[in-house]
């Protein structure tokens, strides 16, 4: 049984998944490679299944990087799949959440070469595409910066303005992992944003009103998906919310739960 998985030449920071899930995949027999998406010497043409992981530098290049999934699904299958990842590469998802009426953090799109009048509140402005804390700049009331870092991403391709969730200083963004079928952990991530190291800690219970807002966020992709990720917040009413929906190369923080590793090596082994 072979496997590639697909990383990038530079990652921005430590993948650690990475370790457990080649000791998991070795200890039942998958013989998995780990191939840059980015390398222009990478047979991707070799017909072989691809799990996209830590391709955490496709925001830069996104042509690049739809056109090199497909290539890559010409050989083999691809999770999770090319039309699950160019819906997902964009944020403005987050507006067709909300039209289903799923909870989100008040989000409003700026496209290309336009720009809006900005509310007098700490506000978060973050590019449309974009991963890990790529772009995100968070900015107190009537900041002139905000408006200049606006122009700065509308100027290469749409952004998000949001206002600042007072509840990620102590609730955290709290991200629930979704693995065939099932949620199986959540942990805690503190606040985010350009140029910050990603710090966790968990897992903690899932509630059933969070459990609710995950299942609901992905209600169209369940028989469609391997694995993601729905990262929450929680409003002025202590209500749950999505802050973004994972579905292109979230981590998965294996470490915080065996079992989730368990599952989701089962479910790779079962497919090849």
């Amino acid at each position: 049984m072979k496997l590639r998985i697909a990383t990038c030449m530079k990652l921005p920071e430590l993948d650690a998944d990475e370790q457990p899930l080649a000791t998991a995949l070795a200890a039942c027999g998958i013989e998995a490679s780990l191939v840059a998406w980015d390398d222009p010497n990478a047979d991707w043409d070799a017909p072989r299944p691809t799990l996209l992981r830590s391709t955490w530098n496709y925001a830069l290049d996104l042509d690049g990087f739809l056109g090199w999934i497909d290539r890559a699904a010409a050989a083999g299958p691809v999770w999770n799949a090319p039309e699950i990842v160019r819906g997902n590469v964009r944020k403005r998802y987050l507006l067709e959440l909300a039209a289903r009426g799923v909870p989100v953090v008040p989000t409003t799109l700026v496209e290309r070469h336009t720009t809006i009048r900005l509310p007098e509140q700490r506000l978060v402005i973050k590019p449309e595409v974009g991963a890990g804390s790529l772009g995100t700049k968070v900015f107190a009331p009537g900041d002139p910066a905000a408006a200049l870092h606006l122009a700065s991403l509308t100027a290469r391709g749409a952004a998000l303005v949001q206002p600042f969730v007072a509840s990620v200083d102590g609730y955290g963004e709290r991200s629930l992992v979704w693995i065939d079928g099932e949620v199986t952990h959540a942990i805690r991530k503190s606040p985010r944003f350009s140029g910050d190291r990603e710090s966790t800690t968990g897992p903690f219970p899932i509630t059933e009103a969070e459990r609710a807002v995950a299942h609901a966020a992905l209600a169209p992709y369940v028989d469609r998906i391997f694995y993601g990720r729905v990262d929450l917040a929680r409003d002025e009413h202590d209500q749950p919310m999505v802050m973004e929906l994972e579905l292109v190369e979230p981590s998965l923080f294996f470490a915080k739960s065996p079992p989730a590793l368990d599952r989701f090596v089962s479910w790779l082994r079962r497919r090849l």
